[in-house]
């Protein structure tokens, strides 16, 4: 466990250092993207130099957003801070979160989720926000940033996505006046739906298809799967799954529902929602994943059989705890 900062010492931090290296984690959302994205426009408009990156494919969903075209692979170089953002464990940043190089220079994390250890050398955890978005909007005030649309259309698209549209459990009043805030300086919420879950592909759409067609509920456990071949087959590169899992979740029936989706290095993405009362962040932990008690993951092995009737396993015994 590393060492946790307050409020005021991460503020600090990032107003002492000039050159900052910013990482999104892989499989990114619309939370960790537009966290990524608000803080390093925020730092780059008080004369910071600023570095950002994401390890992984990132959907053209988020295209819209204001450096989106800089989140590609890269690794630190000379910067003088390293922040990670949105991940609650270190191999949620790919080749970006590499201690050999660290140098000595401190590596902070900003993150939200409830199953977040303080696994870097520095820390600021608030697991009471419902998205990482909120927090950083709260640093950037702290750092006394004026917001304009760009900034404010980054940040409410975290708070948005994260909440479901402000569907989620986790929603709070200070949520909703952080929104406040945010639409006050030229956020468009119509603008982030539409982008965020109004569109996509063609081909998307056709693997929904597929996935619909052939998911099992259990019980109260929904659950569905995909081979990387069905999606390679679709013409998906890496990507186009992401809102699945929420539909799978509207079954009036379901209570906890599971997507499995296989990776092109035969890793399973496993995905898992849930109502309120079935709490999935546990599950998700023990399968070295996490998030929250409704919305958590995991990257574990294959083959995708052998790994769907582990993580049914471990859901069905998360099930019965519950029953006794």
């Amino acid at each position: 466990m590393g060492t946790i900062l307050s409020f005021d010492q991460t503020v600090e931090l990032l107003r002492r250092h000039d050159k900052l290296f910013i990482a999104a984690h892989i499989m990114p959302d619309g939370d960790c993207i537009g966290s990524a994205l608000g803080l390093t426009w925020a730092l780059r408009r008080i004369g910071k130099t600023v570095t950002v990156t994401c390890h992984d494919h990132v959907s053209n969903t988020f295209k819209y957003l204001p450096g989106f075209q800089e989140l590609a692979a890269k690794t630190p170089t000379d910067e003088e801070l390293l922040v990670f953002v949105d991940g609650s464990a270190a191999d949620r940043f790919g080749a970006a979160y590499d201690p050999a190089k660290f140098n000595r220079r401190p590596a902070l994390v900003i993150d939200h989720h409830v199953t977040n250890e303080n696994f870097a050398p520095l820390n600021f955890i608030d697991r009471s926000a419902a998205s990482t978005a909120e927090i950083v909007y709260r640093i950037i005030r702290a750092l006394g940033v004026a917001f304009d649309r760009d900034l404010a259309q980054c940040l409410l698209t975290g708070v948005v996505t994260d909440t479901l549209g402000f569907r989620t459990a986790s929603t709070t009043v200070e949520t909703l006046k952080t929104v406040t805030a945010l639409m006050e300086a030229g956020g468009s919420i119509p603008e982030i739906i539409e982008h965020s879950f109004n569109q996509i592909p063609l081909p998307s759409l056709r693997l929904r298809g597929k996935i619909f067609g052939a998911a099992t509920l259990d019980g109260v456990i929904l659950w569905a799967e995909v081979s990387f071949k069905a999606q390679r087959e679709l013409g998906l590169n890496g990507n186009g799954t992401g809102g699945i899992i929420n539909q799978l979740l509207s079954v009036e029936d379901a209570k906890i529902a599971a997507l499995f989706i296989e990776k092109e290095n035969g890793k399973i993405d496993v995905g898992l929602r849930s109502r309120v009362g079935y709490d999935v962040a546990g599950i998700a932990a023990r399968l070295g994943g996490g998030g929250h008690k409704q919305a958590s993951g995991a990257l574990i092995d294959g083959p995708l059989a052998v790994a769907r009737e582990r993580v049914l396993g471990e859901i069905k015994k998360s099930i019965s705890a519950i029953a006794k």
